[in-house]
């Protein structure tokens, strides 16, 4: 049979990346891409205008508001939050995936420089900004480096799934501090705010093991325990 000028590996790609990220959503990966990349406005400082982003339904938030919660609405809040938490992972991906050509839903370095550069950076001129341009890179393979190896030292140099999926994890909880502000770990609301997207983006950009790359092992774990 003739295949009329089909790429027979391009049908095996385009095959993969349809099971890869069957869950996933384009829309709701785009309006999330633009929610976000409205947050921050340069390393650390937010943008005032932006808004937050509800990862999770009112549904939850009622029944996280419940008092005297049963173990199964604690079972439920919990389930329910991974749920949405991996939906929104791989519907990000799939924006990502697509605005990069990436057939396998599993983004290598070049491809996440290449959308971080277009569409987190993009509006700073950066291409003819030598110095500048220099510098988003470094922040650049620092933050592939986190998510790909979700916060620990050796990865796999591919974000897939699993990985996003830990980064909206961390990305939707707060630190919790005692009165002496000692960290004690972290309170899921699966609200995103501006103010502390700032935070945890600006430490995904930062070379050092930190706090936000202990949030990503935690999250990791949570997810895939």
């Amino acid at each position: 049979m003739q295949n009329f000028g089909q790429n027979p590996q391009n049908n095996i790609s385009r095959t993969s990346i349809l099971t890869e990220l069957s869950g996933g959503n384009a829309e709701l990966g785009e309006a999330f891409a633009l929610i976000i990349n409205d947050m921050v406005v340069q390393s650390g400082i937010t943008n005032p205008e932006a808004e937050p982003f509800d990862v999770v339904p009112d549904s939850w938030r009622a029944l996280a508001n419940k008092p005297d919660k049963t173990p199964e609405d604690i079972k439920t809040l919990d389930d329910t939050f991974k749920e949405e938490v991996r939906l929104l992972a791989e519907s990000y991906l799939l924006y990502m995936a697509r605005q990069t050509r990436n057939l396998t839903g599993k983004l290598d370095y070049a491809q996440y420089e290449a959308y971080m550069l277009k569409f987190r950076f993009g509006r700073y001129d950066i291409m003819n900004k030598p110095e500048y341009l220099s510098k988003v890179k470094v922040q650049i393979k620092n933050a592939f480096k986190k998510i790909s190896a979700h916060g620990e030292e050796q990865g796999d140099n591919l974000i897939d799934k699993v990985d996003m999926a830990a980064f909206i994890f961390a990305i939707s909880t707060k630190s919790k501090r005692d009165e002496n502000n000692k960290f004690t770990g972290f309170e899921i609301n699966g609200l995103i705010k501006p103010e502390d997207y700032a935070v945890n983006e600006n430490n995904l950009f930062q070379a050092e093991d930190n706090l936000f790359s202990v949030k990503l092992r935690v999250a990791y774990k949570m997810l895939n325990q």
